[in-house]
């Protein structure tokens, strides 16, 4: 049985996106001033090296590490990689999420003016070596008539309502959840991520009101308590590994 699905997280990704906001594009050298050189910014010129894009979008880059922060008119995106040397461990993800709190969202978007938020998502990437987990997730997918398939491409989806949406007038938001899994055939290993997102309807005015910390929690909660016993009752039977 899995355990503790940290134990086989390789990546995140963090994304808020907002109204399309044009005053972004003539902000981008100053906002990625502020990313880079500011007092005690967490996602430094240590972090990101190098900058790239094209016109009206801006990427900081990592190039040993695969890390980027993605920010244009529509997005600011951060996605993260564990494992590298001289990178970010798995042991650093609290730190990333609350660091992403404070100097994105109610840093950079408080500075520089960017409302209108319509939606935020978190993405935990999973790396799994388990051969028969692999294995049973095709089976189980294809099925046995179809003999020497093994690989998969499958990506399918859950939409739930937030408790908001239930007592507050005139709100409807909701929840999203992505999920993306992937076995090659050369490889016994499976990849499976977990986008969770939450639509704010109407949208959010300020970045200030995003309550980040409990949307957070909802994502670990959801994969801790649906998406683990989902994988470990269909798929994981009585394997031990952990």
């Amino acid at each position: 049985m899995i355990e503790k699905l940290d134990d086989y997280l390789v990546g995140i990704a963090i994304g808020v996106k907002y109204r399309v906001n044009f005053s972004v594009e003539d902000q981008l050298g100053s906002i990625l001033d502020s990313i880079l050189y500011s007092k005690d910014s967490y996602f430094n010129y240590k972090v990101f090296p190098r900058v790239g894009g094209t016109l009206g979008k801006r990427i900081l880059i990592n190039e040993k590490t695969d890390d980027q922060l993605r920010i244009d008119n529509t997005d600011i995106i951060l996605e993260i990689q564990f494992g590298f040397d001289n990178g970010f461990s798995k042991s650093d993800y609290p730190t990333i999420l609350r660091k992403f709190d404070e100097n994105i969202i109610n840093g950079v978007m408080v500075k520089f003016g960017i409302h209108q938020i319509s939606r935020i998502g978190l993405i935990k990437r999973y790396l799994f070596p388990i051969e028969d987990l692999a294995k049973t997730f095709v089976d189980k997918t294809v099925g046995r008539t179809l003999e020497g398939v093994n690989d998969i491409n499958l990506r399918f989806s859950k939409r739930m309502p937030v408790p908001e949406a239930f007592v507050k007038q005139n709100v409807n938001d909701w929840s999203n959840a992505i999920f993306n899994i992937i076995k090659k055939a050369d490889t016994n290993d499976i990849f499976m991520s977990v986008d969770y997102q939450l639509y704010y309807q109407p949208y959010i005015d300020k970045p200030s009101q995003v309550k980040f910390s409990v949307f957070t929690e909802s994502v670990e909660t959801f994969n801790k308590k649906r998406y683990l016993p989902w994988l470990n009752t269909n798929y994981i039977g009585g394997t031990d590994d952990k």
